[in-house]
């Protein structure tokens, strides 16, 4: 169903990720989501069933936090079709607290409330400085939660795409250096294309050490 590249050295695959990961000391994954335009969600169970993390941070629950079966029963109780904030609706969300609590992880929103919008942002042309400033502000908090949960155990978190890039302000506010970088690729091109369906033979998925 999808393509693995793993260019790590010491690691062939997947399955040896975890392996890799904990003899290197290795705190932080990082995987490039794009929201609900890929079905993505068995590449990330693979690799979280092999990397076990202490944390699952989520780009996509912004500020909030499903930390027990009993905040699980509660998400997953809302209809469908209600908002969970002005992004996304409760149905959009609950796949991924689904694979959290079948995986028994704390699931942790790592972005700011509504990332940074307003109810009418649909009808809005944002001028560049604006979208500028709503993206550093939000890649600000994104590194500062990370940092906060990296300190404490191994992480997996949940971004969407462009916010790996290299110039980006994730990667360069990290605290942690040793970093495990998850990103799809379209047509086996590696670069941050404009939504759109794809279909499964044209996606596979790379796998890198960052700064190695």
């Amino acid at each position: 169903m999808y393509k693995i590249k793993v260019k790590i050295r010491g690691c062939k695959n997947i399955d040896s990720l975890g392996e890799l990961i904990r003899s290197h000391n290795i705190k932080l994954v990082l995987f490039g989501e794009y929201h609900g335009f890929l079905n993505q969600i068995l590449v990330q169970r693979k690799i979280i069933q092999s990397v076990r993390p202490d944390f699952f941070l989520y780009e996509m629950l912004e500020e909030y936090k499903v930390l027990n079966e009993k905040d699980a029963k509660k998400f997953l109780s809302k209809p469908d079709s209600k908002d969970f904030s002005f992004i996304s609706t409760y149905g959009e969300l609950k796949p991924m607290i689904r694979l959290a609590r079948n995986l028994n992880l704390p699931i942790i929103g790592c972005d700011i409330k509504n990332m940074g919008v307003d109810k009418d942002w649909r009808e809005k042309k944002f001028s560049n400085k604006e979208a500028n400033r709503i993206t550093q502000k939000r890649e600000f908090r994104q590194a500062k939660i990370i940092n906060k949960y990296v300190s404490k155990g191994l992480v997996f978190a949940l971004l969407g795409d462009y916010h790996l890039r290299n110039n980006g302000l994730v990667l360069s506010k990290l605290k942690e250096k040793k970093v495990i970088i998850v990103r799809p690729l379209f047509k086996w091109n590696e670069r941050f294309n404009n939504p759109r369906k794809f279909k499964n033979y044209e996606i596979s998925y790379v796998i890198k050490m960052l700064q190695e």
